[in-house]
């Protein structure tokens, strides 16, 4: 079987980030993704910045096949709605009020077909007092609170890859799931209201419990310090980082890895709540001994005595890494032409089903031929659409 979504089709309304990256994870499970682009242009990350074939488009649309549409035409519109008619889900990242303003939206769409699962990404939802907000991953992760885990609030600046976004996607694609197994008892699809903000909450579920529990607001050192999580820098530059967690046996192994066996008793660190309380002061005591010596030293002692450890890698780095390498998480994708493209494989492996290896992404409109030809239209029909834009 060829991915365990095999047999399932997409029709992905996406731009940018979150909706590409939920309907590409559907993909990469098997189903099969229908790209519906805007004829001018498409998909902006087509020719972000750099312009033309870069890897921003590739990172979230490979394994789809691309159809080109004027959604603000009838013709276009009559087009989407026949493949409305065989697909499973549509997905968009539309500002709110799009769908419906575009005669797209889950109440026109499951009149076409009643089986349709309709899944819409937004910033903060359909309704309420945002709502006409526009929403970008930045706006997400600073409602949702992961700015204020992440930031130094003596130096802000935004840190980090776009979480909000990714987050959202992966909520999305998990909403299509569950959606599909609901269908299976009512025979009927429904719509998926999936957000940025809310999916950044649900992330960050412990610390927002926490908070609300306690009122202890957390910042970005909060759980470092209670999951006692370290990262030094060592004498040749490069870094690694280790996790204490609860157990003693960690801190016993770190001294003796040091070769530092009087700190197992030392006041200040002895108990975890110890080590807790004076977090900074344990910090401040090792550094300097890990610097005295290279990465590679330390992470063959910290090894040695059982110590939870990790080098900090740059993504460069952890592709020659033998585990990864081993793990398989760098795939190649071949591309008629064009450079390959190499990319990190789906990370879930099955023991039945697999997932397929993926389709390159696809040009603008690469797929028109295909899909029309099957709705009925021939080559003289869709010379005209193109001649009018439609396509």
């Amino acid at each position: 079987m060829n991915g365990s979504l095999d047999g399932i089709r997409v029709l992905e309304l996406g731009n940018f980030i979150s909706g590409p990256y939920g309907a590409m994870l559907l993909a990469d499970m098997g189903a099969e993704v229908i790209k519906v682009e805007n004829p001018k242009g498409g998909d902006p990350f087509r020719g972000w910045d750099f312009g033309g074939d870069q890897p921003n488009f590739w990172a979230y649309n490979r394994g789809k096949k691309s159809v080109t549409l004027n959604l603000q035409t009838a013709e276009g519109k009559e087009i989407f709605y026949g493949l409305v008619k065989s697909a499973d889900v549509v997905m968009d990242n539309f500002r709110p009020g799009v769908t419906k303003k575009l005669a797209i939206d889950y109440a026109t769409l499951s009149k076409i077909n009643q089986g349709i699962i309709c899944v819409s990404i937004t910033g903060t939802g359909p309704t309420g007092p945002y709502v006409n907000r526009p929403a970008y991953d930045t706006v997400g992760q600073g409602m949702g609170g992961m700015m204020s885990v992440l930031m130094d609030p003596k130096d802000p600046k935004p840190i980090g890859p776009a979480y909000s976004d990714c987050l959202s996607g992966m909520f999305s694609a998990l909403g299509v799931l569950s959606a599909l197994m609901a269908r299976t008892k009512t025979g009927k699809g429904q719509q998926i209201d999936a957000t940025m903000v809310g999916s950044i909450l649900a992330f960050l579920n412990a610390p927002a419990t926490e908070t609300l529990s306690h009122g202890r607001v957390p910042g970005p050192y909060t759980r470092p310090r209670q999951s006692q999580t370290y990262a030094f820098a060592c004498s040749d530059g490069a870094m690694l980082a280790i996790h204490l967690s609860s157990p003693q046996k960690f801190w016993e192994g770190l001294c003796n890895a040091v070769e530092h066996p009087e700190l197992i008793e030392d006041p200040r660190f002895k108990t975890r709540p110890d080590r807790r309380n004076n977090y900074e002061e344990l910090n401040k005591t090792f550094a300097p001994i890990f610097r005295q010596k290279p990465r590679a030293h330390w992470l063959e002692r910290l090894e040695a005595h059982d110590v939870p450890h990790t080098p900090v890698y740059n993504l460069k780095e952890v592709f020659d890494d033998p585990q990864v390498q081993h793990m398989g998480m760098q795939i190649q994708i071949e591309r008629k032409n064009k450079p390959t493209i190499r990319t990190v494989k789906f990370p879930l492996d099955y023991s039945d089903t697999k997932a397929p290896h993926p389709l390159p992404p696809p040009e603008l409109g690469e797929h028109n031929g295909e899909f029309l030809k099957a709705l009925g239209y021939d080559d003289k029909a869709m010379g005209e659409f193109k001649e009018k834009g439609i396509i």
